[in-house]
């Protein structure tokens, strides 16, 4: 007996949705995409003739009430509204980092998914990266850690482009999109106070580019007890060192802007005769998995050795879980609660920041 695909609604078809997740929708036997939602009636047009979606909608809330539509993938600016009714008409749930814009925004979120049958997942593909499940089971194997460095300068975001082909829509009213993200502003002015909102660029960098080094330090340690140190280094760079369970210190440094022709990004763990070095791949790179870089000790002498992650797709590897979480019960992997740990300590970071500021 073949088991009915899953009709997964895409609200907001821009560019990770025409990059990542329609491609990999459309190719997995055991997913379907059962409607699309834009603003854009030229990309629900294209991308519907496309992938031959006839169900297109401009108003998501019309495409939470399809009948087809048994999940949803929220890749829209704001995605707390969205998650919000989604969860409310029943349906499960992949939405894009951040949660939300605020840890008081995410908040219902999480008790709403938690409370529910449903599943719900935030989009952290790193942590279904072949490449990181392998560093993980490696730094299992050192012991306990005497230091953890993740380090984020990102690199160029224009390479990736040439390699696919996007569609494009221009006939959205500029100033509905500018309210949108001014409104996403000074709610987060309001949730970080008087005294951070001069920090407001660099909370925005952690949640979008440096959201996903909170998520592999938190996937690979548990979540960060203390912040000790955290600094602007610059407009958009930004140093914090954070303490997790057992006393293990973790340098973070995130900085975006970056014309790198390579993708700078890795954690390293420190052990007491052994290094693991997880370094990632571009995310937007398809079948090129994190490496695994270790540094032991060979009788007398050191030896490294390079471990290539299963060529595969974070992307595509999330989307199987999360079929195989609605389908077959899995648990997620990645649930919103994680997303909410997330937003509180970027808030704890950028607290630290402005305290340290305000003692020097």
């Amino acid at each position: 007996m073949t088991t009915k695909p899953i009709g997964v609604g895409v609200i907001g078809c821009g560019e990770i949705a025409q990059l990542m997740h329609l491609p990999i929708l459309h190719e997995l036997p055991e997913l379907e995409i059962a409607a699309l939602c834009d603003l854009s009636a030229t990309m629900r047009q294209g991308l519907g003739e496309h992938y031959g979606v006839a169900a297109r909608y401009h108003d998501y809330r019309d495409l939470l009430a399809d009948p087809a539509v048994e999940a949803v993938a929220v890749c829209t600016f704001d995605h707390a509204p969205v998650v919000e009714a989604a969860l409310a008409a029943g349906k499960h749930v992949l939405v894009e980092k951040p949660l939300a814009f605020t840890p008081e925004e995410a908040r219902p979120l999480v008790e709403a998914a938690e409370r529910s049958a449903l599943v719900a997942m935030i989009g952290y593909m790193k942590l279904y990266d072949p490449g990181y499940v392998l560093g993980l089971e490696r730094i299992a194997a050192i012991g306990r850690p005497k230091m953890i460095q993740v380090h984020d300068f990102a690199g160029r975001f224009d390479r990736y482009q040439q390699l696919y082909t996007q569609l494009r829509g221009a006939d959205v009213d500029p100033a509905v999109i500018e309210a949108g993200r001014a409104a996403a502003a000074a709610r987060v002015r309001a949730a970080l106070g008087p005294s951070h909102a001069g920090h407001h660029d660099l909370y925005m960098m952690l949640l979008m580019l440096g959201s996903h080094d909170l998520a592999v330090l938190r996937g690979a340690f548990g979540v960060a007890e203390t912040v000790s140190h955290a600094q602007a280094v610059g407009p958009t760079h930004l140093l914090a060192v954070l303490g997790f369970p057992g006393g293990v210190p973790a340098l973070l440094e995130i900085a975006f802007g970056a014309q790198y022709e390579w993708w700078d990004e890795w954690m390293s763990v420190h052990g007491e005769r052994d290094e693991v070095r997880i370094e990632f791949q571009n995310p937007y790179v398809r079948n090129a998995a994190a490496l695994v870089r270790l540094r032991e000790s060979a009788g007398q002498g050191p030896s490294e050795r390079l471990l290539p992650g299963t060529p595969d797709t974070a992307f595509r590897r999330q989307w199987q879980h999360f079929a195989a979480c609605v389908r077959g019960g899995a648990a997620p992997r990645t649930p919103l609660r994680g997303g909410l740990e997330d937003l509180e300590l970027a808030v704890r970071i950028v607290q630290a920041m402005a305290r340290r500021e305000a003692e020097a």
